[in-house]
């Protein structure tokens, strides 16, 4: 996502989602909220408060600024009674200046997209959207699912990350995607950089997804994006693919039994 320094932030259309969603009849909500985070995660650029020592900056009369080497940038954040983080964004100035302590001071903001907040939070904090109006609260467990569903529609996989004690099932697949695994390995036979691939029925948050533990060298993003793309096709439920790689711990504790594809070694290794 392109994002143009020298224009205003202005996000029209969640601004008025958001607003509607205060207003709404129970029954609207959960249509609303579906709403919201396709616009969120598709097309939105919110404004976060941070902090910094400014004489680490440098900024240019274009309005862009360089940091020196080493700045340090931390990123305001609010909690809730339950002690989790939120980190709060803003659809425009004009609510930020909703806050009364923001009136009067110097402040220095990111223009973020949902990716960035996704990457910002990860996994351990939510975001809260205009908290001193419309307050609208996504907890630390639908940023990662937002940021894994808008993956799957745009890359046609998502990458997990699982953190340590979360519940998880992993299994085989009853009904077995034969066509979807013939078509990746037939790509898979085309790519030195593709050594392992093993299928699983992953089980997280009561929700089902194929799991590809895939070990390989190489670009990540493009060895995924390519066997995301063989399967694509082929995928005869239209489970979620979700991939991690053989070298995480994850990966290595879920690939249990025989890969489905393998590759061949010659006489020389």
């Amino acid at each position: 996502m392109n994002i143009d320094v020298n224009k205003p932030v202005e996000n029209p259309k969640l601004s008025t989602l958001l607003k509607e969603f205060s207003n709404a009849d129970p029954s609207k909500c959960m249509e609303l909220q579906e709403k919201i985070a396709e616009e969120l995660a598709m097309h939105a650029c919110l404004l976060a408060i941070v902090r910094m020592d400014e004489n680490d900056v440098e900024h240019n009369e274009d309005h862009t600024a360089v940091f020196k080497k080493d700045t340090q940038i931390s990123f305001v954040m609010l909690q809730d009674q339950n002690q989790i983080n939120y980190l709060p964004v803003y659809t425009d100035w004009n609510e930020i200046g909703k806050n009364e302590t923001y009136k009067n001071m110097h402040i220095n903001t990111f223009i973020l997209s949902f990716d960035d907040m996704a990457s910002i939070t990860s996994g351990k904090a939510g975001i809260a959207i205009n908290p001193f109006s419309d307050n609208f609260i996504i907890t630390p467990e639908n940023v990662v699912h937002i940021k894994q569903h808008k993956d799957n529609i745009l890359r046609g996989y998502s990458e997990n990350t699982v953190e340590k004690d979360t519940p998880v099932q992993i299994g085989d697949p009853a009904d077995y995607p034969v066509s979807m695994v013939e078509s990746i390995k037939k790509y898979a036979k085309k790519e030195k950089d593709i050594h392992a691939i093993w299928l699983k029925l992953m089980i997280k948050d009561n929700e089902k997804s194929y799991l590809l533990i895939v070990d390989f060298t190489g670009d990540r993003h493009k060895v995924f994006s390519s066997i995301a793309n063989a399967a694509s096709s082929h995928n005869p439920r239209g489970l979620p693919i979700d991939m991690v790689s053989y070298a995480d711990q994850f990966g290595q504790n879920a690939a249990t039994g025989k890969p489905f594809y393998k590759k061949k070694k010659g006489l020389f290794g």
